[in-house]
């Protein structure tokens, strides 16, 4: 191990100095050339002085570097350092605060939104934030899909005119089945107003970053929206993709590393208005696995890092070594399941699941034995080493103040689930094999992330917990870009393990719950519901924002997720311990209950640089 951790160190080193000119140092980064913005928001954090590098290690790279298309986390990680909404969440009080809007007003039926733009704020090229982009960018979503002639393009099926950019916040933004209506009041003023009363609005209209209108308004009228800001613009004109957030791209070598620096016309300052953030570089780069990540933090050759549950313990054993610290956050907020494809459709002909395994896939009980059939204390005990929960909820008990512990839970009991494959008509043969009721073979494929040591592991006692009840899986393992597009476009497979981030008000997760949401994985975009159960989940999700009395809002919320527990379209896993590491040369570091470690990296500044 210790020769590995040489190797890995030495390499680290050479791309250090490689990346970021010769010898090692860094260009110099000009800072205080323009003045703040009239509308400049003003840290509470300690003073500090700028300068550092700070470095990241993932072996996820984005996929794009446009808001409207991404759809992944580690992708959104990149650019939540890049791009700001309107508003943002507290992630200590769990509350609306400030961003590109300093301040707004509700009306008193809670239909209406003003919100003020912070005066002066610009783009990372010295262009004016205003009103005109935030109409544009709502204009972007909400685009319809038009003819030769001019006239919307209609959805065959719904008769509603179909979208010219499809995205997620349009799902988001159709508040009481209508698009929230937006104006512009003045050059810094924007009104909203929504059909009904909608409670998670503040939290939701910061979940779209703000486009630049000068620079995408082009993509837009050509069509081509969907491909502007791509990583290969990243590549070859980093400069095109302008920042509202602390950061900018200064450059990206796919496979090796992306280099963001200090975005010269930030609308944030310190106590003593020197403009954030305070480090010069932030680079994220790019491994192979997740383990090499681990291993590049407990070297001292990255600053901070998500840890696994399962490297935890060895990676503890050098804090000391390397001067860093690892904060415990409880079990994480994610959640991972497995889940069946149960899309009844077709393509050229073709069915995406084969009639017989989708009649499987389609049988609440079959589902219910599968998940009764799975260890999944034992997958706490073996990838975890016991540092981790059995899942049951489709709302992680990390949010506490949305799930909810009463739920239906699955106990490990191979013998109960061949009692309920065995009530559906499936028998074991002499060999231990199990067929359905026409003879067929119990089987199916499983679509699982490579490169994941962990996700193999558990996808391998997923084989041999489901081979203990005659059931067949095989795995296919791909990289997650082709996974995403078997389970978004092509739909040609018959179960996936995946995962979802999660945290935060339930508004978030709407494109899984809800029947016509991108997300439902198993059966997504549905025009009307497939099933009784999603229809009721449907009217849970769209009442419970309607109110803005919480306790009967989590009242519905809880009950959404006793029939996602019930009829268990995913087949919850585990939630792994969350740990948190951090070098602790680093200042301004405040840990919250849900989010990021570097939540406000903005402010983080090397220690024995600061100014009193």
């Amino acid at each position: 191990m210790t020769h590995v951790f040489r190797k890995i160190s030495s390499l680290a080193c050479i791309a250090l100095a490689v990346l970021l000119v010769s010898c090692g140092k860094a260009p110099k980064v000009e800072r205080g050339k323009y003045p703040l913005p009239d509308g400049v928001q003003i840290s509470d954090c300690d003073v500090g002085k700028y300068g550092g590098i700070f470095v990241l290690s993932g072996s996820q790279e984005p996929m794009t570097f446009n808001d409207l298309v991404n759809t992944e986390a580690s992708t959104s990680t990149i650019m939540s350092m890049m791009f700001s909404g309107l508003v943002t969440v507290d992630p200590f009080t769990m509350k609306p605060a400030p961003m590109l809007a300093s301040s707004w007003e509700i009306s008193g039926d809670s239909k209406r939104y003003v919100f003020h733009l912070r005066k002066g704020a610009r783009f990372s090229d010295g262009v004016e934030i205003t009103a005109d982009d935030v109409i544009f960018t709502f204009d972007a979503i909400f685009a319809k899909k038009l003819d030769s002639d001019g006239n919307p393009v209609l959805d065959k099926n719904t008769g509603k005119p179909l979208l010219r950019y499809p995205s997620r916040y349009a799902g988001q933004y159709t508040i009481g089945g209508e698009p929230v209506k937006y104006r512009k009041i003045d050059k810094y003023t924007v009104e909203f107003e929504t059909k009904i009363v909608y409670a998670p609005f503040l939290t939701d209209i910061g979940f779209v970053s703000i486009f630049p209108r000068h620079k995408l308004l082009k993509a837009f009228e050509s069509g081509s929206f969907q491909q502007a800001w791509s990583t290969q613009t990243a590549i070859e004109t980093p400069s095109e993709i302008v920042s509202s957030g602390p950061f900018m791209i200064y450059s990206y070598r796919p496979g090796e590393r992306l280099v963001l620096t200090a975005n010269p016309h930030y609308w944030k300052a310190d106590k003593n208005r020197n403009r954030l953030p305070y480090i010069d570089f932030l680079i994220f780069k790019f491994v192979a696995d997740a383990n090499t990540s681990s291993i590049l933090f407990a070297t001292g050759q990255s600053d901070a890092s998500g840890l696994d549950a399962g490297d935890y313990p060895w990676v503890k054993g050098f804090a000391k070594t390397y001067d860093f610290s690892i904060f415990e956050r409880g079990p994480a907020s994610s959640i991972s399941f497995m889940w069946f494809n149960q899309n009844g459709g077709e393509k050229d002909g073709k069915k995406f699941v084969v009639p017989h395994k989708l009649k499987w896939f389609q049988n609440k009980i079959f589902r219910q034995a599968v998940i009764t059939a799975l260890d999944r204390e034992g997958i706490v005990n073996g990838v975890w080493f016991g540092r981790g929960v059995v899942l049951n909820s489709i709302i992680s008990g990390a949010n506490k103040k949305w799930h909810n512990p009463n739920i239906r839970k699955y106990s490990y009991n191979p013998q109960e689930a061949l009692k309920m494959l065995f009530s559906q008509g499936f028998k074991l043969d002499v060999s231990g094999e199990l067929f359905d009721a026409e003879n067929n073979r119990v089987e199916f494929s499983l679509l699982v992330a490579d490169g994941s040591k962990n996700s193999t592991t558990i996808a391998t006692t997923i084989v041999d917990n489901l081979k203990a009840v005659g059931i067949k899986v095989n795995l296919v393992f791909l990289d997650f870009a082709a996974i995403v597009s078997k389970i978004d476009d092509t739909l040609d497979y018959e179960a996936a393990m995946m995962g979802f981030t999660g945290g935060g008000d339930p508004s978030g997760g709407k494109a899984i719950y809800r029947s016509d949401g991108f997300l439902h994985v198993w059966n997504p975009r549905q025009k009307t519901p497939a099933t009784d159960w999603e229809r009721a989940v449907d009217a849970l999700v769209d009442s419970q924002e309607t109110t803005l009395d919480e306790n009967l809002r989590y009242l519905k919320v809880a009950k959404m997720q006793e029939i996602f527990s019930e009829e268990l379209p995913l087949i919850f896993l585990t939630a792994p311990m969350a740990y948190s590491g951090i070098q602790n040369k680093w200042a301004n570091v405040k840990v919250p209950p849900l989010d990021s470690i570097i939540w406000n990296i903005e402010e983080l500044y090397l220690k024995g640089e600061r100014d009193d």
